[in-house]
């Protein structure tokens, strides 16, 4: 994208301005969706609202809310145990990330996001602000409404955009701590949600692509230049020359920093791998997919292994000869460059020619307007109806019921005087009318009866209601592939920022098939390859996809009785076995059975206990068998012995005889 340098904030406010502009169609949309999901009682085409109504739309977008987390999956484009290796290191620290990131809170905004305006917009950044005593910088991730993202109009994928905007509000005390400018430029920044006195100031984000199609960034906020990265992915970091730690770690007394190279990091120390190699420091010159020799004088050697030896006047000396080494260079690796913008759009459903998906409240929006009048309607109809007392004209009487405001007065042609007209009517019709349109709102989105949970008369057995229930699922699986798709994006963009910035190696927790809690650890450093013209890079051909069998949440009862099933059936072993029985127990910690991790850890004990004791036992019975053997032995060498003893006796009878 071209940029006009000399007048650069003015140029991202015209263009700002310009796209948002192009979207205030779908921006005004936005703001009526939203106020149909809080229960607004505007109705279209009417400057009247409606007097009271029931909020379908709350209730249909809250029924189908979805507390379950996709759990990542990894997979090497091209497989070898290496690759494989590392997937499984990526795929460990992506699922510690989502225990460790507030993904829960996240996802509960995202589960309302999506249906609401038809997508969410997630935010991942790399934050060098966040760091411990061994580690510097780490992923940091948001969710923010459509409102807040503002892309090139007419382009409806993310990659394909030149630019785009993230606008958000900040405190300007924050934009002081943050981008390090003065207290009279935070005061100049202006807020589009607040007065000339509002603390707060509003924080437009651009990221766009240069010329050589490098992601660049821009931050501006009113008429104040926050901040200008035209290479924002860049390596650009001081290191201590005397201890080689980053700036930020170095404990040096004296430290001394110099910018390193922001495009490759020379080595200086051999750098252990996971797999137990190590990338060394010094690599052999490849050129044309040759190793690169040079010559240098070594001692010859026997071919029995002695050294070589030739005469030198007389003198007997270690003969050399010239021997072809390959020739060494400083290892020279370059740092990794993430490629996508990072911004991820959650989509509803697909929708043609759009950046977002379809909003549940547009579609249901006919539904909702039809039932705030019909209600209304039974509202007004309750109100003006009752039972109303009759009185003479001239009846100057009170009466004592306060309940009879209202009093109609009777002429005396009358025979009644003293009595009541019923004026109650019927709202029978429209209370049907209200529950079908209802109905027909649920139908739009796919929801039954069976799926929120209520009676539901049509299906007669236990199975028939599994099949409604997984039916209805079936028909909002669409909105499960969205999300799916939206987290796999988010990982891969987690991973390539882990690729560029992870410096120092990252260790993370999982639990193992025996239910074991284990450390692994992830290395960027495994994930160099070198080719066959001896430039290094980083292999980050991995597909990033969700494990089905993860999604637990969803029917977690069901996987419960399933695993008692297959207990029972000796799916895994003899169920009077206690081994058995804690793999049983694992199974349903595994999927968040209630106290299912006390009675691991009770049978894991017993077992062990018993393990002990057989051990002693076996050991015991081995020291019986071997004294046995022992004594047998020994019996065996006294009898032989006695029989030699006899033998010589007899030979001396004899010999006396003799």
């Amino acid at each position: 994208m071209k940029i006009d340098r000399e007048h650069k904030l003015q140029f991202f406010q015209d263009l700002y301005n310009e796209a948002k502009s192009r979207m205030n169609d779908i921006l005004q949309d936005f703001e009526k969706w939203k106020k149909q999901y809080r229960g607004d009682l505007e109705i279209d085409g009417s400057n009247e609202p409606a007097k009271t109504g029931r909020n379908i739309t709350y209730e249909l977008i809250e029924s189908q809310f979805s507390s379950y987390l996709p759990t990542t999956a990894v997979v090497p484009e091209v497989f070898t145990e290496k690759n494989e290796r590392n997937a499984k290191s990526v795929e460990q620290l992506l699922k510690n990330k989502r225990n460790r990131l507030p993904f829960e809170k996240m996802n509960d905004l995202d589960e309302r996001l999506s249906p609401i305006y038809g997508g969410s917009v997630w935010l991942v950044e790399w934050d060098e602000s966040i760091k411990t005593h061994n580690k510097l910088g780490d992923v940091k991730v948001t969710c923010w409404a459509p409102h807040r993202f503002v892309g090139q109009p007419n382009i409806y994928e993310i990659d394909d955009m030149e630019y785009c905007f993230i606008v958000f509000e900040t405190t300007k005390e924050d934009l002081m701590r943050k981008y390090g400018v003065s207290s009279e430029e935070a005061e100049a920044a202006e807020s589009d949600e607040g007065g000339e006195q509002d603390e707060t100031a509003t924080v437009v984000i651009c990221y766009y692509k240069d010329a050589d199609d490098r992601i660049c960034q821009y931050i501006y906020s009113g008429d104040v230049e926050l901040s200008d990265i035209e290479d924002y992915y860049s390596r650009k970091r001081y290191v201590c020359t005397t201890c080689g730690k980053r700036k930020g770690l170095c404990t040096c007394d004296s430290p001394k920093f110099e910018l390193q190279n922001d495009e490759f990091e020379e080595l200086d120390h051999d750098i252990p791998l996971s797999d137990g190699t190590y990338l060394y420091a010094n690599s052999p010159v490849i050129e044309n997919g040759m190793i690169v020799t040079e010559p240098t004088m070594r001692q010859a050697v026997m071919s029995d292994g002695s050294v070589a030896m030739e005469d030198v006047n007389g003198v007997l000396l270690p003969k050399t000869i010239e021997v072809q080494i390959p020739k060494m260079e400083r290892t020279r690796l370059p740092y990794y460059v993430p490629k996508k913008f990072p911004i991820v759009i959650r989509k509803n459903t697909s929708r043609e020619d759009s950046l977002f998906g379809q909003s549940d409240c547009e579609f249901v929006r006919r539904e909702q307007m039809d039932i705030n009048k019909i209600e209304s309607r039974v509202m007004e109809k309750l109100m003006q109806a009752g039972v109303y007392p009759t009185a003479p004209e001239d009846f100057a009487g009170q009466f004592d019921n306060g309940l009879y405001k209202n009093v109609i007065k009777v002429g005396q042609g009358n025979y009644k005087l003293f009595g009541r007209i019923d004026l109650q009517v019927s709202i029978q019709q429209d209370i049907e009318e209200s529950e079908r349109r209802y109905q027909h709102a649920k139908r739009i989105l796919g929801i039954t009866d069976s799926y929120q949970g209520q009676y539901d008369a049509s299906a007669q057995s236990g199975k028939a209601k599994q099949i409604q229930v997984n039916q209805a699922a079936g028909r909002l699986d669409s909105k499960r592939r969205m999300k799916n798709a939206a987290y796999a994006e988010i990982d891969e963009v987690i991973f390539q920022y882990y690729l560029a910035y992870a410096d120092e190696p990252r260790t993370v927790s999982y639990t193992d098939a025996q239910g074991r809690l284990q450390n692994a650890t992830f290395n960027r450093y495994d994930f160099i390859e070198r080719d066959e013209n001896g430039t290094y890079y980083y292999n980050d051909d991995y597909l990033f996809g969700n494990d089905s069998t993860g999604d637990v949440e969803l029917s977690r009862e069901t996987l419960w009785q399933e695993n008692l099933k297959n207990f029972q059936v000796g799916c895994y072993g003899d169920p009077k076995d206690l081994e058995t029985l804690l793999i049983y127990w694992q199974q349903q910690e595994k999927y968040h059975y209630p106290n299912a991790r006390d009675m691991v850890e009770r049978l894991r004990s017993v077992v062990e206990e018993r393990r002990k004791q057989l051990e002693a036992q076996l050991q015991e019975q081995k020291t019986q068998i071997d004294d046995a053997k022992t004594q047998a032995l020994a019996a065996t060498e006294r009898a032989q012995a006695a029989e030699g003893y006899i033998a010589y006796l007899n030979a001396l009878k004899g010999d006396k005889q003799v």
